[in-house]
């Protein structure tokens, strides 16, 4: 958990640097907010399957990711865990407006964060305003990142869901023939992401390079090599697929 978290003084500067970079949530802020923020903030570091903020514990802490990808997990009384989005760098990780933490976010892969204590932020909030817009317009991105994700996935076949998920990683312009893409979370975790088995997970990753659209030269990575082919999939338009459930 964050509050076990030892602050390392030395590493104070990289906070300030992250602010100053006006990246996510920073890129609103005007100097004086950025700069209080900064003053406040400690970096914190948490291995791929740490916990950062766990779900049930007092929602007491706030943080700014800054390396790397946390994923927000709902634990259900089963004790069964799902993966209902993930989040990178400039995003916020922690509840304001709750007395506990309604869910948990856990380091997706080795993560860093600039954290702080929630009266300290929320004393922030209330005396900069640039900072209380810039948090307001965060929060409602993410949620609307979480709404269209979603709603993309909704009455798709598992196939369409990983074709769907691929094509949202691949750059929007590229004259490449060949596209490259790391798999930089767990199987497990994309796998409860799409909502399916990892098995499942494995069987279509195998359907759709037997179509032609990928290789994975190695099982984190995937090689898209026909985008055209890819969006068939995705689209659930590829005949050759519609046997995966």
């Amino acid at each position: 958990m964050l509050s076990n978290k030892t602050f390392i003084p030395e590493r104070k500067s990289h906070c300030l640097d992250f602010v100053s970079r006006h990246f996510g949530l920073c890129a609103e802020l005007d100097p004086n907010a950025a700069r209080s923020l900064a003053a406040v903030t400690r970096p914190l570091s948490f291995t791929a399957g740490e916990a950062i903020f766990s779900q049930g514990d007092p929602a007491d802490r706030i943080g700014i990711v800054t390396e790397g990808i946390v994923k927000i997990v709902d634990l259900t009384q089963d004790g069964s865990e799902h993966v209902l989005s993930l989040l990178s760098a400039g995003d916020i990780v922690g509840e304001i407006g709750t007395s506990e933490n309604q869910l948990s976010w856990e380091a997706a892969t080795d993560v860093s964060i600039c954290g702080l204590e929630r009266p300290t932020f929320e004393r922030l909030l209330s005396e900069h305003r640039s900072l209380l817009e810039a948090f307001s317009a965060a929060t409602r991105r993410q949620l609307q990142k979480e709404r269209l994700w979603a709603s993309s996935m909704r009455s798709r076949k598992t196939q369409q869901r990983v074709a769907v998920w691929l094509y949202t990683q691949l750059p929007q312009e590229s004259g490449k023939t060949e596209i490259r893409l790391a798999l930089k979370i767990s199987r497990r975790d994309l796998a409860s992401l799409l909502d399916m088995s990892a098995e499942t997970l494995c069987r279509v990753f195998h359907t759709i390079t037997d179509f032609g659209a990928i290789q994975m030269p190695s099982p984190d990575m995937v090689v898209v090599k026909d985008r055209r082919k890819l969006l068939q999939v995705a689209r659930g338009r590829c005949p050759s697929v519609s046997a995966v459930a």
